[in-house]
């Protein structure tokens, strides 16, 4: 098991927090303030009310033990500087860094993390490809023009069986995976996100209605299927 630690659970760093732990991490979180722990406790092994700009502070939590040190403390620039400051001296394995304006991502590399991530931005790139192409939920480039990509089933897909639609030999791709969604009969709404996918599916397996399907290939291929009625 993954052990991280989020500081600061606003907005961003909840969900950050949610989502490492339902894929299995062990979290813990630190804030300033105890009442927003308290809201996103149930998605926390360890909840720290402190101050991370305090270096004593930090010093009293095991943070060399955790596989990566996540610092979400939205615009407050000083505070972001003086965390990683004081994280990059406790000389830790990985440290992620959320930058909310370009002065933040240049403030953030002066300081040697390279793992930053701007989430506005970010949102915005995978929005807007993902509302510029037919039916696709996201997608991931990968190397060369191969992506992985969430693709609603076209009309002529569903009820079949993957064998019978062919999909390596007519459109030189793979499909992953199947995530079911709410109306399937898999979907089950108390389980996280991974619990209500199946992972490389047989050729036997039947295309539902209320489903994604996860498809590996090249971009001008998923391309056509996206097209497909």
């Amino acid at each position: 098991m993954q052990k991280y630690t989020v500081i600061g659970l606003g907005n961003f760093g909840s969900h950050i927090a949610k989502s490492l732990r339902e894929y299995g991490s062990e979290v813990t979180g630190i804030d300033i303030n105890k009442e927003r722990l308290l809201e996103v406790r149930e998605h926390l092994n360890h909840a720290i009310t402190g101050d991370a700009t305090d270096m004593s502070f930090l010093q009293t939590i095991s943070l060399k033990n955790m596989d990566g040190v996540l610092v979400s403390v939205g615009r407050d620039m000083g505070a972001l500087i003086l965390i990683l400051l004081a994280l990059k001296e406790l000389d830790l394995k990985k440290v992620i860094a959320c930058a909310y304006s370009e002065n933040h991502c240049r403030a953030i590399e002066r300081l040697g993390v390279s793992d930053v991530i701007f989430p506005d931005r970010d949102t915005a790139i995978r929005v807007g490809k993902t509302l510029s192409m037919r039916n696709v939920l996201d997608y991931i480039p990968l190397t060369g023009d191969y992506v992985v990509m969430n693709i609603h089933p076209p009309k002529s897909f569903i009820g079949k069986n993957i064998r019978d639609l062919q999909i390596g030999a007519r459109f030189q791709c793979q499909i992953l995976g199947i995530k079911y969604l709410q109306g399937n009969a898999k979907w089950n709404a108390e389980s996280p996100e991974w619990e209500n996918m199946k992972i490389a599916p047989t050729a036997d397996d039947i295309i539902p209605e209320h489903s994604v399907l996860l498809f590996l290939g090249k971009k001008s291929d998923l391309l056509r299927i996206q097209q497909l009625d």
